[in-house]
């Protein structure tokens, strides 16, 4: 038997694994055979997939819910196959840390939701990390890490493996399936303490133990958008324009690229961002409008094209219907994410459909996602050849009241205070996410108590956060403890938001 350690951590947010049939009644899953008749080296390809997200050596500071790459630096990639094997066949001694932080664990993990927390690698959560897995490990850098959380979708587990890697562990195991591939294989799992102390009637500070309830310095999470100026974020009117097909609103800076019959796009000054719109007539009745989205931005030989599922949406002017998708790909070595809607125009016979895009580097979508769509959905056809159709849309509407209303109204959009537009959609997009993002394990909001009026946003590490006057901020899980006890400190303790 291998003297060896295996560490295992894994990711948060899950992408669905394919259905399949009913699991056969009585039949208790093997290694080999997943839940509904799956098997796990038709499960490994899944796990295994490339979203053509870059790998890289820096901790994700972004949202933690989004495709993740397919290999790690430094480490690699363990499949629910592989884990399962070393689970089951006992064949060498292994710690599962559980990343994710929720009521239910894989069997014997470890809760350590606290290592996913984004920052460097200078920061007070690394030299925890190096002392917690010092103390795992007594001290050898040769023992096995595999680290866990919830699916491929998820950069919590990258995180804590990233962290594990740079505290010089050279064996490090990182489990992208997570939990929901665990389960989706029919594998046991097991109550955390959590869901032990919910159960119990107890709350779950209670559980903890001396060493957990000891305040612990944390870092805020930054919230894309906000802070330090935003690169992605215009700075001065928009502009409203029209070619010889279309009118536009054009952001600061920006440039028209294509400019023809079927499609206009709109290009960022570092060519990381555009819009576009790209359509066609004559196309038949109840054609899928995700195979035409689809179709029309692979003219751009993407890598890896996603479209993820459908949702209602307000059609382009012109257009009576819709349906909007999220996006992702890669080009020339980038990711790119962003957002995709398809209008509909039917006809006796036939139907006019038309794409409007937003889209920009993965690493800049946290910036352009609250204004980009807007701008693509100001382009609108005003000439009756756009798309190849005449009689659907009026030859020459520039000097009709139609167009003079609309141009109208593009000119006060355009003029609105850039940063109240942003403000209101940030808002009306946090109000909407604000229970999602809390679920997922991301982050938890904060008032300030010492008077500013932006909340902070802190990790789902501890229950109870406290902060000074210099702005430094503690955790804790035990509510009768008080960092002014036996200091010279001014703490006060912080309010959830929306609680």
């Amino acid at each position: 038997m291998s003297n060896r350690i295996h560490l295992i951590f894994v990711g948060v947010v899950a992408a669905a694994l394919p259905l399949a049939a009913a699991a056969q009644d009585g039949a208790r899953p093997g290694p080999q055979q997943a839940r509904g008749g799956s098997n796990l080296d038709q499960m490994m390809q899944m796990e295994r997939q490339d979203f053509g997200v870059q790998p890289t050596q820096q901790l994700h500071d972004g949202p933690m819910h989004g495709p993740t790459p397919a290999s790690i630096p430094g480490g690699q990639v363990i499949t629910t196959k592989g884990l399962a094997a070393l689970v089951q066949g006992r064949q060498a001694p292994y710690i599962l840390f559980d990343v994710l932080g929720q009521p239910e664990m894989l069997p014997d993990a470890v809760p350590a939701a606290w290592l996913s927390q984004p920052g460097s690698f200078k920061d007070p959560v690394q030299q925890q990390v190096g002392q917690m897995l010092g103390q795992q490990t007594k001290g050898r850098k040769d023992v096995a890490l595999v680290f866990y959380c919830l699916s491929r979708e998820c950069w919590m587990s990258y995180n804590a493996a990233l962290r594990a890697i740079h505290a010089g562990y050279t064996n490090v195991l990182w489990y992208r399936g997570g939990i929901e591939a665990w389960k989706w294989a029919g594998l046991p799992t097991q109550q955390g303490q959590q869901g032990q102390a919910q159960q119990q009637g107890n709350p779950p500070q209670k559980q903890a133990s001396a060493a957990q309830a000891k305040f612990v310095p944390v870092k805020p999470l930054v919230r894309q958008g906000m802070g330090a100026a935003n690169p992605v974020r215009p700075t001065g009117e928009l502009r409203i324009g029209q070619g010889r097909f279309f009118s536009f609103a054009l952001p600061p800076g920006w440039r028209v690229g294509e400019d023809g019959q079927f499609a206009l796009t709109l290009q960022a000054p570092d060519n990381k961002a555009l819009t576009l719109m790209v359509g066609n007539a004559g196309m038949p009745l109840n054609y899928p409008p995700a195979q035409f989205a689809y179709d029309k931005l692979s003219a751009m030989q993407p890598q890896n094209l996603q479209l993820g599922e459908p949702r209602q949406a307000r059609p382009a002017a012109g257009f009576r219907q819709a349906v909007e998708f999220d996006v992702s790909y890669s080009a020339r070595g980038v990711a790119y994410r962003g957002v995709a809607k398809v209008s509909v125009a039917p006809a006796y016979d036939s139907s006019t459909m038309a794409v409007t895009a937003a889209l920009s580097a993965a690493d800049q979508w946290g910036g352009y996602a609250a204004w980009l769509p807007q701008v693509a959905d100001q382009v609108s056809a005003m000439n009756g050849a756009a798309f190849g159709m005449r009689g659907i849309m009026q030859q020459n509407l520039q000097n009709s009241v139609a167009y003079g209303e609309a141009a109208r109204q593009y000119r006060d959009w355009s003029q609105k205070n850039w940063q109240q537009v942003t403000d209101e959609r940030n808002a009306s997009q946090d109000r909407k996410n604000f229970a999602v993002r809390e679920n997922l394990g991301g982050v938890q909001t904060f008032t300030n108590p010492y008077g500013t009026s932006q909340p902070v946003e802190l990790p789902m590490t501890h229950k109870y956060y406290w902060t000074d006057r210099q702005g430094r901020f503690v955790g804790t899980d035990d509510p009768s403890a008080n960092p002014n006890e036996g200091s010279t400190g001014d703490w006060r303790k912080m309010e959830r938001v929306g609680r």
